[in-house]
């Protein structure tokens, strides 16, 4: 059977020419309003679009309507036209073109509210929501095109980037039911309502498809023959920070027949909580976090130990602004970078804070000032600015005003209109090697530090340049605190000792800041390493504490030992789909710790551990429950 996905890039000449040409020969029957439902609904509502009187519509008649703006009648709001190929598929979206606001196709329609429906009201464009969907298709499809398999067309749509943390979604305008099934060609991770393509009726999401943690393109096929003549939207969803945290599309169409797609005929399961993470001194809890009184509670019980860690779940719809400042210290603050004023050293930058307001921040403390808030990873070469259209310009900051920025470069001073500025970077952030305070980080992407309490349901930060900040619960991600006794195991210093490979050594040793639902830092650790961990002393006995887990998709057999100088103090051989192993060490000293990983059994990749949230903490600061 041939391909549902056909070509995107069709004249209308050609499908006339071969629909003809089918139906002289008796091969292929030609598209009319006699036995398309969108052609039979458009010479419904436009009778005279027939040109020819035959009282039927030919997909040439059908074609020229897409252009023209749908006859407008409250009482009976008339649904979009979507583009109708050979195949009869009716096109929702073939991410051919880099504006993913622009309907791709689609014939213009008035704003129209939908009388008690949620859907809101027809017209308009596609949504975007949070940063996932900024993404430039060309640049998407370039990284990802080997890893996808055949696509249609010549761009396709990935929110992979060089960070997890961005998440969002992309929603169409409302449409209408008209075929029997809705078709995906998609890839990437399998996490259902998180990494995932939903329909929305009135009903709300009434079928939902995600990936299988694979990037190969594959057909999905959503049944909707139930929901036939209703009016519905897509939504693209990417809220997952971890792993397999991306989306890829190639386009979405509705058609009569799914052919060899893996069907979708059920509504998705009612979401889960998914709750947060709490590490205190009677150990490791998860649950839904809640502040109330001051009292923090896991899963509905309180938390009255002493508190290392917490993780919240992330809200579904997060408030950020366009910006960020990113400062030497370390911390970034989410913002709206507003215009420079001063002079010489007196430079100061004025943003505008969701959370405090207003402020002039000194430029001799920035690393970065970002128009567009960038990904951790993305490059920032000091004396640098980078703009999206063009390459990156080298040189120092003249202005920053409403309308644009000025540069001088060796090119001489050049002036850059706002709207394709991303980011100028002054210098690389030169945190302290000894962090003072607690780390906090907040929804919207800020992350601060500072001495922190709980009052009310509020999280009270003492800044040293802001002063007191009052945050809701709500609003915190993770707060990691740094308090006496209390040695986060991925601040201290590490030496590869050994790393041997069969052909080459191992990758050294790598630590993972991003923050996810079950954990705030990771060390991963390969076969034939051996690291040793350099404890600053702890006044009395201590405790090792942390999670061991597979690297995802892990094959290997492994051996793990943990040595305090020359002596083993745990050592356990698992197996490659091991369930995650708590550690709760006594360390009579605490001064030197090694981790030593090797095969146990054949070579198979991938393979390693992720040590997570590892700490030393004195004996005394522990209250076992």
């Amino acid at each position: 059977m041939p391909s549902l996905f056909s070509s995107t890039t069709r004249s209308l000449a050609f499908c006339t020419a071969v629909a003809v040409s089918g139906l002289a020969t008796g091969k292929e029957e030609a598209i009319t309003s006699a036995n398309h439902p969108a052609l039979q609904r458009a010479l419904t509502e436009s009778p005279d679009a027939d040109k020819n009187a035959d009282g039927q519509l030919s997909l040439e008649e059908y074609s020229a309507l897409l252009g023209a703006q749908r006859p407008n009648d409250p009482e009976n709001p008339k649904a979009p036209l979507l583009p109708v190929r050979l195949d009869g598929n009716l096109v929702i979206h073939d991410f051919e073109e880099n504006n993913l606001g622009q309907n791709p196709g689609w014939s213009p329609v008035h704003a129209t509210p939908l009388k008690d429906n949620p859907l809101g009201a027809l017209g308009g464009s596609w949504q975007r929501e949070g940063d996932a969907f900024n993404r430039d298709l060309q640049s998407g499809t370039k990284m990802m095109r080997r890893r996808v398999g055949p696509f249609e067309g010549k761009l396709f749509l990935t929110t992979i980037s060089n960070s997890q943390r961005s998440v969002g979604s992309l929603r169409s305008p409302v449409f209408l039911i008209e075929q029997d099934y809705v078709l995906i060609r998609m890839s990437g991770g399998g996490h259902p309502g998180q990494i995932c393509v939903n329909l929305h009726t009135a009903a709300g999401v009434v079928r939902s498809a995600t990936g299988s943690n694979d990037d190969y393109f594959e057909n999905v096929a959503m049944d909707v023959r139930e929901f036939r003549g209703q009016f519905a939207r897509i939504e693209l969803r990417d809220r997952h920070r971890g792993l397999w945290g991306h989306l890829n599309v190639d386009e979405i169409l509705m058609t009569s027949q799914p052919a060899d797609s893996r069907v979708i005929s059920s509504r998705p399961a009612p979401p889960a909580p998914t709750g947060g993470l709490v590490i205190s001194g009677s150990g490791q809890h998860q649950g839904v976090l809640t502040l109330e009184n001051g009292q923090l509670s896991c899963g509905g019980k309180a938390v009255d130990s002493e508190i290392f860690l917490t993780v919240n779940s992330l809200p579904e719809s997060i408030s950020r602004l366009p910006g960020a400042i990113r400062l030497l210290n370390g911390e970034v603050w989410n913002a709206e970078v507003k215009t420079v004023e001063g002079a010489g050293r007196k430079k100061l930058l004025n943003i505008r804070s969701q959370i405090f307001g207003e402020q002039k921040v000194p430029l001799s403390s920035l690393a970065s000032m970002e128009f567009v808030a960038g990904e951790p990873g993305d490059s920032r070469e000091p004396g640098t600015f980078y703009r999206k259209d063009g390459e990156p310009l080298p040189g120092s900051l003249i202005w920053v005003r409403a309308k644009d920025i000025a540069i001088r470069s060796p090119l001489g001073v050049i002036p850059v209109p706002r709207a394709s500025a991303l980011r100028f970077v002054l210098a690389r952030p030169t945190p302290p090697e000894k962090r003072i305070g607690d780390e906090i980080g907040l929804s919207d992407g800020s992350i601060l530090f500072g001495t922190t309490a709980f009052e009310g349901n509020q999280l009270i930060i003492q800044h040293e340049t802001l002063g007191e900040i009052r945050i809701a619960w709500s609003s915190v991600h993770y707060l990691r605190r740094n308090i006496p006794n209390l040695i986060w195991v991925d601040e201290v210093p590490r030496t590869v000792m050994e790393a041997i490979g069969p052909a080459l050594p191992p990758p050294a040793p790598q630590l993972n800041s991003t923050v996810s639902e079950s954990h705030a830092r990771s060390l991963r650790i390969m076969p034939h390493t051996v690291l040793r961990l350099s404890l600053p002393p702890t006044q009395g006995p201590a405790i090792f504490r942390g999670q061991l887990h597979p690297v995802p998709g892990n094959q290997a057999r492994l051996e793990v030992t943990l040595l305090q100088g020359d002596s083993p103090i745990w050592s356990r051989k698992i197996q490659s789909r091991f369930e995650p192993i708590p550690l709760s060490l006594d360390l009579p000293r605490s001064e030197e710790l090694t981790i030593k990983v090797t095969f146990d059994g054949p070579l198979a990749f991938p393979c390693g551990v992720d040590l997570r949230d590892a700490h030393v903490i004195r004996r005394n600061n522990l209250n076992p429950e």
